[in-house]
């Protein structure tokens, strides 16, 4: 599985990889995690408890210098990433009072820290003995579940691939390295190492540095495509793929795991083993959904030059408390994703316009309905031409001819309609039937 990630001057794509290390390995990467959320704490402590008692702000700096002080046995470059990770946390912070984000917010329920819990090198009682509150937005302290990687900074310096073998420093021996399923890697320069406990599997995410895209030739097949619950996309080519709704399908059996957490004593052993089962239901189903939007991407990028989509606003519409879990089940801004970096990868154009009236206006006369369709009309009818079609197949239309990039004297993208009268339809390029069918992860996921 793979996602980009964009940085400032340079193109780079982030790769994920299942690691195999022996339980001494395994042993070693557990007390880096350990020693890592250790070194969070305990400067967070520090920079809390100086404030609360001094009113003293520290500087990046000086703080920088008392963390090369820490004695604890893990690679100087992945030190220095969780307290990058620490400062980026409080420019966040800072950031979101700055432009108003967290005005006359208050601390809800089950925000507060009671920090005496929480280890002090410098206090002679090894606790700090201070029950405060920590505003909404503030960094928090990290429990064992809360901190889950820790990141080696740049390639050759802390960490190397070899081959399919992966050399950590204060991990693994020159001899000893880890195994890590790699089929293939871009060509690029290898940057960052970061290493992920899920569950009770490890996963190291590599980023590569890639070369500059092509730019982009003129588009010679476009499509326009609306995204949706009843059909997941809408090609204007008359294409439908059915949305797969992973979390509706594990409901039931997640339900039930659920059911069981409930009755159990908080923090037990039976809880922490059974909230397991619970996390690994959400995480077969996040990684279902991955992998179909990454099938679906390719294909859509393969096929097709310039790609338009609807600039949706994912956070207005999950306030819809009717649609908001089917909303986030199908992960439309996924799919969209997947599909801007690959394309730009191949040269080709992804492009959004806004979504103002694609379903109101008649994709063949321009006229603007002046009822508003419901969620329940499927069928879109315009009374001044005759145009019939389905509503979803009009929006994509519409949604293709917005788009700056298109230009029908070049471009092949619409599904075939007669004039004025019959709306008629033509099948485009099968992109369905050709979306892979459930893999054997989901097949269990489903069956529990």
């Amino acid at each position: 599985m793979e996602s980009i990630v964009r940085k400032e001057g340079q193109n780079c794509r982030n790769l994920r990889f299942k690691i195999h290390p022996t339980l001494e390995q395994e042993k070693k990467l557990n007390e880096t995690l350990e020693y890592c959320r250790s070194t969070w704490n305990h400067l967070l402590s520090i920079r809390v408890d100086l404030y609360d008692r001094f009113d003293l702000s520290v500087s990046k700096s000086s703080l920088e210098k008392y963390l090369k002080n820490l004695d604890y046995p893990i690679h100087s470059s992945v030190r220095l990433d969780v307290f990058q990770r620490l400062c980026s946390a409080y420019d966040k912070f800072f950031d979101d009072i700055k432009n108003g984000r967290l005005k006359n917010t208050k601390p809800k329920k089950g925000m507060f820290v009671k920090r005496k819990d929480i280890p002090c090198g410098n206090n002679s009682s090894g606790f700090i003995k201070y029950d405060g509150i920590l505003p909404k937005g503030h960094p928090k302290f990290k429990s064992k579940e809360d901190f889950s990687s820790f990141r080696y900074k740049q390639h050759g310096n802390g960490w190397k691939l070899e081959d399919n073998k992966l050399y950590l420093s204060k991990i693994t021996g020159k001899s000893n390295l880890i195994k890590i399923d790699i089929d293939r890697l871009p060509d690029g320069e290898l940057k960052t190492c970061t290493l992920k406990k899920e569950g009770k599997q490890w996963f190291a995410y590599l980023t590569v540095e890639l070369p500059e895209n092509p730019v982009p030739s003129t588009p010679e097949n476009a499509v326009g495509i609306d995204l949706g619950l009843k059909s997941f996309i809408t090609t204007s080519n008359d294409d439908f793929v059915e949305p797969p709704r992973f979390l509706r399908k594990a409901e039931k059996r997640l339900a039930k795991e659920q059911r069981k957490l409930s009755r159990m004593e908080f923090k037990s052993n039976n809880y922490k083993k059974q909230k397991q089962k619970v996390n690994r239901i959400h995480r077969k189903v996040a990684s279902a959904r991955n992998h179909f939007s990454h099938c679906l991407s390719k294909l859509l990028v393969e096929k097709y030059d310039l790609i338009v989509f609807e600039d949706l606003k994912i956070k207005n519409l999950v306030k819809n408390n009717k649609l908001a879990k089917s909303i986030s089940d199908v992960s439309w801004n996924k799919l969209v994703q997947h599909v801007t970096y690959k394309a730009a990868e191949r040269g080709k154009i992804v492009d959004k316009i806004n979504p103002d009236n694609t379903t109101q206006v008649c994709s063949h006369c321009g006229t603007k309905k002046k009822e508003k369709l419901r969620l329940g009309d499927r069928i879109f009818y315009c009374s001044k031409c005759g145009l019939e079609i389905d509503r979803d197949l009009n929006a994509a239309v519409n949604i293709l001819t917005k788009s700056s990039y298109y230009n029908p004297m070049h471009t092949v993208g619409l599904a075939g309609m007669n004039g004025c009268g019959d709306g008629a339809s033509t099948t485009g390029l099968g992109i369905g039937s050709q979306v892979p069918p459930m893999n054997q992860q989901t097949l269990n996921l489903l069956r529990g």
